[in-house]
């Protein structure tokens, strides 16, 4: 299958982001403008010696998405966890978390927005007045520590402008699909410019509740409103103040014994979540050679996430036998977070070694508090029929109050060792500590867990020294060709498993399971990048391999027969590994045509280790969790002097295994994608369909005992969106 694939990537040439987001014709000279903001400089996305894939403005709002789950698609080897009613937990190269449903916020793909940390909360990633949004893959620990093992999501949203603009965009499509956003900006003083924009988005959610006769249960309905004040002073000195509020209030009622969308809960979930958050970034010159960066950041965040947990009501399991199984699981949450950092840069003047090498200098400190509370509580009876349960009765109440302090070091280098090559270097020192404290209730069993505080029986204070970088080599074959090697070291902190901690006794596993190590994954790259023909083709291509020591792997791997919500979650220390290929390009046929796509492989593999026999001998020698074997985007855009655009993609990806725990698996799926509009001057109409040949696709799936009165394993699946169509009326002023 991969070397198939190897070939296709011939054929395909893919790629869905270089030189697709213009409704005029690319050049060589725009192409080389399209810059990565998400390094210590600002740089071309030529000069970048990672793998990454750049979204800009117009790719995102040709390509029929209000949300980044939407994107996912077109990013080789990005894979998305549909735990939710959107999207928080993403992977890359089949590295990252599919859910928290307890202890420490411990993410490996960052998620920023506007310089602002929501690395495990990116449920909140609404699209309008979004820019450009940069995905790097592999490990980026030299820049964003701990939190970029597999790599980093940077979304950066429109910046302020002298010019005066202003946009209102209206959408309406099926399942009461409505979205109205406006944003406008401009100079506001000699020295000072500013932008606002604000946007509602509202659905029913692609569900239909029977016992309850609705058909929003699932429903989202999300506020988004971002502001943004750029001035300068004391010269060369400039200052850029972010602010950022998000409200989603979702429903969450999309889970069904029959894996269909007609729900028949009594209970529906929420899946909420309310963002303020702020950042201000400071820039300027400390004298001619050195430069000073200054990026201060705060987040809080109110998370609530809920759920029926039998997916039924009374009268439905009554259609089973004489049952009465009713279960809610509840789980507010708060985050808070600070960051600042300082960073200092060699100006031009300031360069060493005969004026060939740039430098960095800086340190980094963060504050991060998450307190959660959660409810588990139902009954189970089946006295009438089996005799089993009479009844069984749960009601379990646990809060956690965790905090983590970092403080890194960082460096790095860019050198031109000689008119074609380059040099770079990154090197990340980080310190961590973090203190946990919980207390677990079971109202119905008061001695369970023994003591009623995990931290009890486990150090709740651990820390780490960890060390990460890079160290990539590139050469330019020619003008607009370069080719680069690149190793880096990530690293992630290790942690604890509160439940095993507090169910000694009860739990299948040892207390040495209780911690787990620090992972640290080595990534060794070979790419490419360039243009052809005149600019009018660009190209990348990415070979990699990841060596992964102390592979932090998690799954559940206990449940008491009755009672939907008993898992326990286990992480552990395994052994990994994976390699693959990345490759994209976008060619400019004519002033109104151009092609291009992306094409991901990836063979991920669970090495055999003592502690996965135990936890997971299922998964041994077989693939990572959500690491699809391949991902394809293949499409075309039409823009014509006349005013009328068009963008096809056709999205496909293959089967993936749902968790480590068991061997189920997704299908693999083929999406297609179709936006058609005019623009007259200011004002655009276009027609667009997601999704439209109305595929079933799984973004998701469990696989337990949920149906009495034998609640035999079964995979369930929660689907993507079906099919969605509608229409959006723009006006866009000064732009």
């Amino acid at each position: 299958m991969f070397i198939k694939l190897l070939v296709l990537s011939a054929l395909a040439l893919p790629g869905a982001i270089y030189g697709a987001d213009t409704r005029e014709t690319d050049s060589a000279d725009s192409l080389l403008e399209e810059i990565v903001v998400s390094g210590y400089r600002i740089t071309s996305r030529l000069e970048t010696n990672t793998s990454l894939t750049l979204l800009g403005e117009e790719t995102i709002g040709l390509s029929t998405v209000e949300h980044f789950e939407e994107l996912v698609q077109m990013v080789p080897n990005m894979n998305l966890s549909g735990e939710g009613s959107r999207a928080r937990y993403f992977q890359l190269r089949g590295i990252g978390e599919r859910e928290q449903y307890e202890g420490a916020p411990n993410p490996s793909v960052g998620y920023i927005i506007d310089d602002i940390d929501l690395s495990g909360i990116g449920g909140v990633a609404s699209l309008y007045d979004v820019e450009q949004i940069e995905i790097l893959r592999g490990p980026q620990s030299a820049r964003y520590g701990s939190s970029a093992l597999a790599g980093v999501i940077y979304m950066r949203s429109a910046p302020p402008t002298e010019q005066t603009s202003m946009n209102v965009e209206l959408t309406a499509g099926n399942d009461g699909l409505f979205s109205l956003g406006a944003a406008a900006g401009g100079k506001l003083t000699e020295r000072s410019s500013g932008r606002i924009s604000l946007h509602r988005y509202e659905s029913n959610g692609f569900r239909s509740n029977d016992y309850l006769g609705r058909n929003d249960s699932n429903g989202r309905d999300e506020l988004t409103a971002r502001g943004k004040l750029q001035w300068s002073f004391a010269g060369d000195w400039n200052a850029l103040l972010s602010g950022l509020y998000m409200d989603f209030d979702n429903g969450y009622d999309a889970w069904t014994v029959h894996n269909d969308d007609i729900t028949h809960t009594d209970k529906p979930g929420r899946d909420s979540q309310r963002t303020r958050a702020g950042s201000l970034r400071l820039s300027g010159p400390l004298n001619d050679r050195v430069d000073l960066v200054s990026i201060t950041a705060l987040a809080d965040s109110d998370i609530f996430f809920s759920y029926d947990g039998d997916w039924g009501n009374d009268d439905f399991w009554q259609q089973y036998g004489d049952y009465v199984y009713d279960y809610q699981y509840l789980n507010p949450r708060q985050r808070s977070s600070a960051n600042q950092e300082f960073r200092l840069l060699s100006s031009p003047q300031g360069r060493l070694f005969n004026d060939s090498t740039d430098w960095v200098l800086g340190v980094f400190l963060q504050r991060l508090k998450e307190d959660n509370q959660i409810s588990s509580f139902g009954i189970y009876d089946d006295s009438g029929e089996e005799n089993y349960c009479a009844p069984c009765l749960t009601d379990r109440r646990i809060s956690s109050q965790y905090k983590a302090d970092t403080l890194a070091f960082f460096a790095s280098l860019d050198s031109k060792l000689s008119e074609k090559l380059g040099l770079s270097m990154g090197l990340r020192l980080e310190r961590w500590d973090a203190s946990y404290a919980d207390q677990w209730r079971d109202l119905n069993y008061p001695n369970q867990p023994p003591g009623g505080n995990s931290c009890a029986q486990f150090d709740c204070e651990p820390g780490e020294n960890m060390l990460g970088g890079h160290l990539a080599l590139s050469y330019d074959w020619r003008e607009n060709l370069t080719g680069y090697v690149r190793i880096a070291r990530g690293f992630k902190a290790g942690g604890f498993n509160p439940s095993l901690a507090a169910l000694q006794g009860v739990a299948i596993l040892g207390p040495e399971f209780i911690p787990y190590q620090p992972e640290y994954l080595w990534n060794f790259e070979l790419g490419l990048k360039g243009l052809w023909l005149d600019g009018s083709l660009s190209g990348d291509l990415t070979l990699f391999y990841m060596d992964r020591d102390n592979a932090q792997l998690s799954q559940s791997s206990q449940q008491v027969p009755y009672d939907p919500n008993s898992f326990v979650f286990v992480t552990y220390n395994g052994d990994a590994r994976s390699y693959g290929l990345e490759a994209s390009a976008a060619w400019q046929i004519n002033d109104s045509w151009q092609l291009h796509g992306s094409l991901g492989l990836l063979d991920s593999k669970i090495r055999q280790s003592e502690k996965t026999l135990v936890v997971s001998p299922d998964a041994v020698n077989r693939d990572l969790a959500h690491a699809p074997p391949y991902t394809l985007n293949i499409g075309a855009t039409y823009t014509a002097a006349s005013g009328w655009f068009a963008r096809l993609d056709i999205n496909a990806v293959d089967a993936f295994y749902f968790d480590i725990s068991h061997n189920q698996k997704s299908d693999a799926y083929r999406l297609v994608n179709l936006r058609i509009g005019k623009q007259w001057g200011a004002w655009g109409l276009s027609a667009w369909g997601r999704n439209l040949f109305d595929e079933n696709y799984a973004t998701r799936g469990f696989y337990f005992g949920n149906e009495p009165p034998w609640f035999e394993n079964t995979l369930y699946t929660k689907f993507g969106d079906p099919r969605s169509y509608g229409l959006t009326l723009t006006y866009d002023y000064g732009n």
